[in-house]
């Protein structure tokens, strides 16, 4: 089991990168809806396994839309998706 385990989806949509559903230690997972208008989704997840080890961080798409000249038109207005809880 991991010491810590927390994790935030983030939404790009045409307004920009929204928050989405979350986990975070000791209080629990947070779902939310996904926006109607969203073209891609991602993870950011921080995970440390002890309390010797080094916190680890990974950023991966969790879905994306088919109109793949929409989602490259927001990352180039928006940017990357944030990589942070």
């Amino acid at each position: 089991m991991s010491l810590s385990k927390e994790w935030t989806e983030w939404h790009l949509t045409p307004r920009g990168w929204e928050r989405g559903s979350e986990r975070v230690d000791f209080a629990g997972t947070t779902t939310l809806p996904t926006p109607a208008d969203a073209v891609l989704t991602s993870e950011y997840r921080e995970e440390q396994s002890s309390v010797y080890s080094k916190m680890e961080s990974s950023l991966r798409v969790v879905w994306r839309c088919d109109d793949e000249d929409a989602v490259a038109d927001l990352i180039d207005k928006h940017g990357s998706a944030p990589r942070r809880l």
